[in-house]
Formats: structure tokens, sequence, C-alpha cells
């Protein structure tokens, strides 16, 4: 992966405000309460996001999956493009 991307995808995680994730919920048509996007952000920002750590990404991915059921099939579909970023 291109260190610049990595280094941008891993800022914008970590830097990720409620504001931030309700306006990009909402934007991307996931309603999302402002309790549940407090809840998603905790989970985040429980230990640095690195977007090259592939076990952590996914492990990551199955915490808000578990927590937040109703959401994971729109989020997960989203973030499907990003998947080559992975790898």
């Amino acid at each position: 992966m291109n260190h610049v991307i990595k280094d941008l995808i891993n800022k914008k995680v970590n830097s990720l405000t409620l504001k931030d994730l309700i306006r990009l919920s909402h934007q991307e048509g996931i309603p999302l309460t402002v309790k549940e996007g407090k809840k998603v952000l905790e989970i985040i920002h429980q230990q640095p996001f690195d977007i090259s750590d592939k076990k952590k990404v996914n492990e990551l991915k199955q915490k808000l999956q578990k927590e937040f059921p109703k959401h994971s099939q729109s989020a997960l579909a989203l973030l499907k493009q990003y998947e080559h970023y992975l790898d």
C-alpha cells in the first residue's frame, strides 16, 4: 500500500469525531443516533487504528458488526470498495 494513503487513512480514522461520523453516516444513508455514534467511536478509539494491520482491522469490523448488527451490512457494503488497501 502507498505509504501516503496509509497515513491519510490512519490519521482520518484516529481523529474521527462524533460530528464527522454522524455527518458521514447520514451522507451515506445509514441512520446513526448520537448514542450509537459515541459507541462506535469508543470501539474504534480503543487502540490506535492502523489500516495495514489486517488482523486488527478484521477484529474491529467484527466488534462493530456484533455491536451494530442492523447497520453492519450497509456499512460493510460501503467499505467493500476500500478492501484492496488491506493487501
